[in-house]
């Protein structure tokens, strides 16, 4: 019975090749959309389960709140170092504890060996207790990992930096690192070495240093205080059948007797929270700190969301063209039934035309998909590999798409064309409602609204993208390239390498600061008035510059002087500092800020007054943000005035050799890490406009078949008109007045979704644009475009044929 439903549904689409290309084609398109979408959204949900426990694993977020007006300042992903091993002794349930420090993928540590004497700037470096090993699973490509980080001086390596670093050596366990240079450099053995993973984890280590090390691991395990320093990665491990709130409801309690001095003398206030590590990931909006980038579960339901639409728009022109054609196998079903077949069996007959086109688009989709993934991880941001797709979780993902596919698509289709009665249409009338016509007209609206408020939102993403594109940043990041002084020796040697570099041709200015511009800024300072007590403090971004900064960089001074070598506690403040303390600006240069930490207190002196320039993304506002004298600045930041980009780095990096003959000349361009402050919006551009082409190409395509029958059914009556004198132009309004129609009324509904999802978007940036009135017009005038361009073809073919052979038959 199935066999032969099969060879009924294939002769038939044979039947009708320009309705099943259509068809297949449009799902063809859905199905792809889908496949990459479900592919990197089934990605994003597989972060960090591949650990053991990990259900019992969390990681300590705090939020810092001011206790003045009880208004949260921070929420970190981080917290204090001796919080976690302090709940390990203070609460049974809590059976494990790990911490691990990180301070960005851009504060790389030189490692050199010291067997050939390379050297290389390595980013992605932890810090992390003997216990790391067992809480994350890494496979081991060298030595025991559960053991490797108990000795001091211990490290752990990737299994591609142990090559690097060791070349074609076989065997690196115990051989002998040297990290760091200068006063600060201390040797490490080799403990470890462990494979990259291949399962998804918000922890990427290119190498893992042992708490007890000379440096960050020292100064982190000699931490005491309970309010300040949150700059740990705090993980806890908890028992058996232990619940994660009734932990997290003790928490403030064992804030109090552990910190609460602590947290008094600072003037603010804290909470512990518990974050899965499984929940890292997805769930991290608005929490800061992150050591890898996190998505959003909005944003991938969004995505699957779209994907839904676009599999949707396919499955209306399904219906559309179906039962626009039912008059065509009217009779058909009248014989059928005329002999015995009953209404279920011609609902499956049809149903299983449209699984089997549903099935066929599946099956053209995979290869096609294959072919697309480095486009599709351009588009997404994201790393699927043909694994991910070629599972067996995914296929039964897909086969269960296309059945669902088929039968959405078939469905109605189905119950339409078996419902005709033989006596009536055996005699030439189809029987076809007046609600079938309205309902091919309802989906058609349907595919335009989506046209619609799709392009809206291309157009507006795009607007939000130039502006911040556009924007003043309050620096001028045009030519300008920063350059690591990754060690403290290179920092001490500043003006040394400052005097060889300058003396380069093409190099107009040279200068240093501990961030380059663009760069966040992670160091900040609590602040107040004299005049204020420590339950008014206000975080105060700091930079260290060396006195020629502002002019490199092109920020501007509104008010005083630039900062001196001898300035010890002068400093330059941004705009958005005085609005923060409430400092006029004709007053700014009389007035004083206290550094509160503590009993101590540290005063200094607003010397001068520069423009707000951005360190953080559109989203956020301005922060407040001081700047002082450095001497031994992290990184030299360089204004180039030539084109020839080549020939300027050659003359760099040769001067730079001259004075650091052993350390690394690492670069980048400011221009290039400013884009980094809009990627997401770059990316949400990127799928909008794939997603819009789509959409219209599968609303274009439906036209163009549903026009295409509506040709042919007035075949006779366009011979009639033409014969009785009408013109071209009168015929093709005739086949396309309707569908302009149906665009107007979409028009009308699309606009103001369109506008309510936008507005919403836009709620997210402090910087942002204003939606005009125009968007919605030229989203309506380029549907209208899309649909005159597409009924329009197939219309002027349809006016312009011969009358004679439409009429021949008559």
């Amino acid at each position: 019975m199935f066999k032969n439903q099969l060879k009924i549904a294939w002769r038939s689409l044979k039947k009708n090749p320009l309705q099943t290309g259509i068809n297949i084609l449009s799902l063809t398109v859905g199905t792809i959309c889908c496949l990459i979408i479900i592919s990197y959204v089934n990605a994003q949900f597989g972060y960090d389960t591949h650990h053991n426990d990990v259900a019992s694993v969390y990681r300590i977020r705090t939020k810092i709140k001011s206790i003045s007006n009880n208004s949260i300042n921070a929420d970190v992903a981080t917290s204090s170092p001796p919080i976690a091993f302090a709940l390990k002794e203070d609460f049974p349930e809590v059976v494990d504890a790990c911490r691990v420090v990180y301070f960005g993928s851009g504060e790389e540590a030189l490692i050199r060996n010291p067997k050939n004497n390379q050297s290389y700037y390595e980013s992605k470096g932890y810090v992390a207790d003997s216990t790391f090993f067992k809480f994350f699973n890494y496979t081991a490509a060298e030595g025991n990992l559960a053991t490797a980080l108990e000795k001091p001086n211990s490290i752990v390596l990737s299994k591609k930096l142990a090559s690097k670093l060791f070349k074609n050596e076989n065997q690196i366990i115990n051989k002998t690192l040297v990290i760091g240079a200068g006063e600060n450099q201390f040797n490490a053995t080799v403990t470890g070495v462990f494979n990259e993973p291949t399962t998804p984890t918000h922890l990427n280590p290119n190498y893992i240093l042992c708490m007890n090390s000379p440096g960050i691991g020292e100064y982190t395990n000699n931490i005491s205080n309970f309010a300040t320093q949150n700059f740990a990665y705090s993980y806890i491990k908890l028992g058996a059948n232990v619940s994660k709130t009734s932990l997290e409801k003790k928490l403030p309690k064992f804030l109090l007797d552990r910190g609460g001095i602590d947290l008094a003398d600072m003037g603010f206030d804290k909470k512990l929270l518990l974050q899965s590590v499984t929940d890292i990931h997805l769930h991290s909006k608005g929490i800061d700190k992150q050591i890898e980038e996190v998505s959003n579960i909005e944003y991938l339901y969004a995505l699957l969301f779209l994907a839904f639409i676009v599999q949707l728009v396919a499955c209306v022109n399904f219906i559309n063209l179906s039962t626009a054609r039912a008059s065509k196998r009217a009779k058909e079903i009248g014989v059928r039934k005329a002999i015995g077949a009953q209404k279920s069996s011609l609902v499956q007959q049809f149903l299983s035309e449209s699984i089997l086109i549903a099935f066929l688009a599946v099956f053209i989709s995979i290869p096609i998909v294959l072919l697309l993934l480095p486009v599709a991880n351009v588009l997404t941001g994201g790393n699927i590999e043909p694994e991910h797709i070629l599972n067996l979780k995914i296929l039964l993902l897909l086969g269960s798409m296309g059945l669902l596919t088929g039968l959405i698509a078939g469905i109605y289709p189905a119950l339409v064309l078996s419902s005709f009665k033989p006596s009536k249409v055996l005699k030439g009338a189809t029987e076809l409602q007046s609600s079938n016509g309205l309902l091919r007209r309802g989906l058609v609206v349907f595919q335009f609204v989506v046209s619609i408020v799709l392009t809206v939102s291309v157009i507006i993403v795009s607007q939000q993208l130039k502006f911040a594109k556009q924007k003043d940043l309050g620096f001028n990041k045009d030519n300008l390239l920063a350059i690591r002084l990754g060690t403290q020796e290179l920092q001490q040697n500043f003006s040394a390498i400052k005097s060889q570099l300058q003396g380069v041709s093409g190099v107009s200015s040279v200068t240093g600061s501990n961030n380059y511009p663009s760069r966040s800024i992670m160091g900040d300072l609590a602040m107040r008035l004299p005049s204020q007590d420590d339950n008014n403090l206000t975080s105060v971004f700091y930079n260290g510059i060396t006195p020629n900064y502002l002019e490199t960089i092109g920020t501007k001074m509104i008010k005083g002087r630039k900062l001196r070598e001898t300035d010890s506690t002068g400093i330059l403040v941004n705009m958005a500092t005085l609005n923060a303390f409430n400092i006029d600006i004709e007053n700014a240069l009389a007035a004083t800020i206290v550094s509160s930490y503590g009993s101590e207190t540290e005063n200094y002196e607003i010397v001068g007054v520069t423009e707000n320039f951005h360190f953080e993304d559109f989203k956020q506002a301005i922060s407040p943000m001081l700047m002082y004298s450095e001497t031994e600045p992290d990184w030299i930041v360089a204004k180039l005035e030539t084109n020839n980009l080549k020939s300027v780095l050659s003359g760099l990096e040769a001067n730079w050799k001259k004075v650091n003959p052993y350390a690394p000349f690492e670069y980048v361009f400011v221009d290039k890490e400013t884009e980094k402050l809009y990627a997401e919006e770059q990316k949400l551009s990127k799928i909008s406009i794939a997603f819009t082409i789509l959409a219209i190409l599968i609303s274009c395509l439906g036209l163009f078949g549903l026009v295409s029958y509506v040709a042919e059914q007035k075949k006779k009556e366009i011979g009639i008109r033409k014969v009785l004198g009408a013109s071209v132009k009168s015929v093709v309004q005739l086949l396309t007045k309707d569908f302009l129609k149906l665009v107007l009324v979409a028009f009308v509904i699309a606009s103001p979704i369109a506008y309510y999802f936008m507005q919403n978007w836009l709620q997210d940036f402090t910087y942002k644009i204003e939606i005009k009135w125009w968007v919605f017009l030229l989203a309506g005038g380029f549907a209208m475009l899309i649909t005159i361009v597409t009924v329009g073809f197939q219309s002027i073919k349809s006016a312009i044929a011969n009358p004679v052979k439409s009429l021949r038959t008559e």
